[in-house]
């Protein structure tokens, strides 16, 4: 930008430059989660139109450790959809993407240069996102990253590994399979960021199994303001 105005967050981000429009929140959805083991519950969200959106997720799960609530985003058939796992639950989902801005009665305004409103003091921008986790640490990325933080927050869905494996039971060997996905619990005061678990995991009868993980970071924002 050779001249003009940058509009910067409290820590000094800028969420808009001239010539540019916004990630703005375009819509927030409340689902009531059913209890859902093996294959989880898939709930469409919104069909796989083009437009660019960024997904984010909280539920209020318990928190704790070798737990399998997770939300994991997935397209199928056209349509975008959230697989949950765990007991029910409430899950919040955060949709982010570009639009024009309705003109508010009072305030502030920005047009770009065809006349159509970009941002308004009612605008509710994407910001505070952060990264979490190490790529080049096994214990501390993938689904072995859990992080603590303080307030409410939500995480971009995303596979974080899987395990591949057999059980024996009667005499027969089964093969068992789960995957990864990372979840976001909030208890009104924190959020536990980790991951859960889709499938079916070896808890014993003589099998063999396989952990992978796929030693990704993590995306979390905070929700409070939205």
């Amino acid at each position: 930008m050779a001249y003009g105005a940058i509009l910067t967050d409290a820590a000094g981000v800028p969420f808009y430059i001239g010539d540019t429009m916004p990630l703005t929140l375009l819509e927030k959805r409340v689902l009531n989660v059913p209890q859902a083991s093996g294959s989880g519950a898939v709930i469409n969200l919104f069909s796989n139109d083009g437009a660019i959106r960024f997904i984010f997720a909280n539920s209020n799960g318990a928190q704790g450790s070798n737990l399998n609530t997770c939300e994991a985003l997935e397209l199928s058939g056209g349509l975008w959809s959230l697989r949950c796992a765990g007991p029910a639950r409430t899950v919040n989902v955060y949709i982010f993407g570009y639009q024009f801005q309705p003109v508010p009665a009072w305030g502030i305004q920005i047009n770009d240069a065809q006349g159509r409103c970009i941002l308004t003091n009612e605008t509710k921008v994407l910001r505070d996102a952060q990264k979490l986790g190490d790529e080049g640490s096994d214990t501390g990325s993938g689904f072995n990253a859990d992080f603590t933080l303080a307030g409410e927050w939500a995480v971009a869905p995303a596979y974080t590994g899987n395990y591949t494996g057999t059980v024996s039971q009667g005499g027969q060997v089964y093969p068992v399979v789960a995957q990864f996905a990372s979840s976001a619990r909030f208890n009104g005061s924190t959020t536990q960021i980790t991951s859960g678990y889709i499938g079916n995991l070896n808890t014993g009868g003589g099998g063999t199994g396989t952990l992978t993980n796929y030693r990704n970071r993590l995306v979390a924002v905070n929700v409070q303001r939205y």
